[in-house]
């Protein structure tokens, strides 16, 4: 029989118990320091933070009737750990967990001698696959938590739900777990969509993702009608506690079944750098057999973005595999431990009926500035899915946010991995089919304001849409950093600046100069811009604006796209200002854009018809602002009876009555 320890709590975990916010906690002490029923006194401190009782703390929460929690007694527990405990210790978590889940399996559990404990272990846990080694270590110690882990359960009440209250204050204790962190709601949710979509009946499911949450909400899903299988390792101890305390069944790994889904989670590790992560997926990959399938997240900067040469190449041998069927890049705050860092999601599978590895295709996303509502996930999966298909799935299907490479390009692709997947649709509104016809009625509409742009109604072929570093590579574009202004050095003379809050409304383009002679002395390297520049920036909003006469000073976070005049590759200034203006945001951003081109025998008729339309839009916007500017000084010279408003078809009543 173990004695029950004594539970401190701290200040923060007054605040839990209490249902108050921490300076409410904190007040506490010296309001009713004086009073007949002050607040307990610290018992001691650890790692500089004062330690309360949790029996006393508690008992006065009831007794004095503050805070918002009358059954205060009775959940200490769960806000409270006893003085020898840290949930920062990993070994002391396991120990703690193992205690839970044997009480799940035990009737009264704190009833038994330290022997009986261990028997108990052994009868539930007889090949030591998640607890025997566990409470062994526990018991030799003389079961100190015994007790704590029972009074956990009832102020939890169910172990299944003090499992997971050990794993939430075990994960706030290593916030520098970073990717090996707890994953948000919204990716285990992708997740186990994805799973779904891609088991099917007698499959099995092995969860090789280490993440207890995870592994816990699939089985849930499925239920008892997929087969559960665990590889054995250190990281399936804590899964495999949870899924008995839930009441599901694990396969034997040997047993299985015609069809397994793999579902992993990298990094498994805080340590792991990208070649650790790289690695296993790797063993993903050559695990799975012919008929088999797998879901695989982890960090962005492992699975999709640009690489070392070195991490490039192990990456692109998994690609070899040609079992890749699905890439998606998601948007950042996805694990609680690394809110700045974005994931990837991997989808594994052989396509349906004989495909050649030449003739195979994957599913590639980017949802980066796009969070995963329920609408979002199950469109990205029906994509990701429908690249598992045959040729005659691909074409019947309508994809929101995929579009489709050749598995082999991905292979001998530099960069990103999801660089050709944010393409720039042409309007929902228009098929192309359709777009002679409507620039003829278009035409027609502003008859009055310009002369119509002839056109031919020939089709012809227009170069892909290409990302900015693939054209940047090609030498099509250059890009150029913006150059950083002490603001000490603005004023109203000189030379023009373009700051980035002017892309927002570039009529304010001028007001802001510097001193020609002033620039050159403290920035000699300074390039200025020159006619068919390209003005941009990626944050807090992606905006661009062409640069028609140039001499322009570019101030830093803006930067200059510049076509090369001798290649231009099909690229049109004013298409790229489009295409970038209302993009995909965020540092970095640039990478992902991706440019429309035309046919080289376009660029200057299409730049002279965009150039004619411009002038004709500032034409009628000075009309308008002329029109404003008359509509408000008639109002003024009415209001203020500077002027009389004669009425012309009244007029003779109107000179009689002045």
């Amino acid at each position: 029989m173990s004695t029950a320890p004594s539970l401190l709590i701290d200040l923060a975990g007054v605040a839990r118990l209490a249902g108050v916010q921490r300076p409410v906690a904190s007040m506490w002490r010296s309001r009713f320091a004086s009073t007949s029923d002050p607040f307990p006194e610290p018992s001691g401190e650890m790692g500089g933070r004062p330690q309360f009782e949790a029996k006393q703390v508690a008992d006065w929460l009831v007794r004095t009737g503050h805070g918002n929690n009358p059954e205060a007694r009775e959940d200490a527990a769960a806000a409270a750990a006893p003085a020898d405990f840290s949930f920062a210790d990993s070994s002391a978590v396991a120990e703690l967990e193992s205690l839970i889940t044997l009480h799940s399996q035990t009737d009264d559990l704190g009833e038994l001698t330290h022997s009986q404990i261990e028997e108990a272990a052994a009868e539930v846990d007889p090949l030591d696959g998640m607890l025997q080694a566990e409470i062994s270590a526990h018991v030799r110690r003389g079961a100190p938590w015994l007790e704590y882990s029972a009074h956990l359960i009832d102020a939890a009440y169910s172990p299944s739900a003090a499992l997971a209250l050990v794993t939430r204050r075990h994960a706030v204790s290593h916030r520098a777990a970073g990717s090996a962190g707890p994953l948000v709601a919204d990716a285990i949710a992708l997740v186990v969509d994805a799973t779904l979509a891609l088991v099917g009946d007698g499959d099995a499911v092995t969860l090789d993702a280490g993440d207890a949450t995870l592994s816990s909400m699939l089985a849930r899903k499925f239920g008892d009608d997929v087969s559960i299988v665990l590889p054995a390792g250190t990281h399936s101890r804590r899964v495999r506690r949870q899924l008995l305390v839930d009441g599901h069944w694990l396969a034997d790994a040997e047993e299985h079944l015609t069809r397994s889904v793999v579902v992993a989670r990298i990094p498994s590790d805080r340590g792991d750098d990208v070649a650790g992560m790289l690695r296993a997926v790797d063993e993903v990959s050559l695990s799975l057999r012919d008929p088999d399938a797998a879901v695989v997240i982890g960090p962005a900067r492992a699975l999709v973005d640009p690489l070392t040469p070195t991490d490039e190449r192990a990456r692109a041998e998994i690609l070899r595999s040609g079992r890749i069927r699905g890439i998606a890049r998601l948007s950042a705050g996805m694990v609680e431990s690394a809110t700045r860092e974005s994931l990837a999601l991997w989808v594994f599978g052989e396509p349906v009926g004989e495909v050649t590895p030449a003739q195979r295709l994957t599913a590639v996303a980017d949802l980066t500035a796009i969070p995963l509502t329920p609408a979002a996930r199950a469109d990205l999966v029906s994509d990701m899915i429908a690249g598992m298909g045959s040729g005659r799935d691909l074409r019947a299907h309508q994809f929101r946010f995929a579009t489709f490479v050749r598995t082999t390009s991905l292979q001998a692709r530099s960069g990103s991995l999801v660089a050709s997947a944010t393409p720039k649709p042409v309007p929902a509104t228009t098929d192309a089919t359709h777009l002679p016809a409507l620039l003829d009625i278009a035409a027609d509409t502003v008859r009055d304001d310009i002369a119509p742009i002839e056109i031919a109604t020939d089709a012809h072929d227009v170069p892909r849409a290409t990302s900015v570093p693939e054209l940047i590579n090609a030498r099509h574009l250059r890009r150029i950093q913006g150059t950083r202004l002490d603001p000490n050095l603005l004023g109203s003379e000189g030379l023009i600046v373009v700051t980035s809050s002017d892309l927002d409304n570039p009529a304010t383009i001028g007001r802001t100069r510097v001193d020609q002679l002033t620039l050159a002395t403290q920035h000699p390297n300074a390039q200025l811009t020159r006619p068919g520049d390209v003005i941009f920036r990626t944050s807090p909003t992606a905006a661009a604006w062409v640069d028609t006469d140039g001499s322009k000073v570019v101030a830093y976070p803006a930067r200059v796209l510049r076509i090369t005049v001798g290649d231009p590759g099909g690229l049109v200034p004013e298409v790229i200002a489009a295409d970038i203006t209302g993009a995909t945001a965020g540092p970095g951003a640039w990478k992902r854009w991706m440019l429309r081109r035309v046919a080289p025998h376009t660029i200057a008729p299409l730049r002279q018809a965009l150039a004619d339309i411009a002038a004709a839009r500032e034409d009628l916007e000075a009309r308008a602002a002329r029109l404003s500017d008359y509509s408000a000084l008639i109002v003024a010279g009415a209001t203020s009876g500077a002027v009389t408003m004669i009425d012309s078809n009244h007029a003779a009543d109107a000179a009689s009555t002045q």
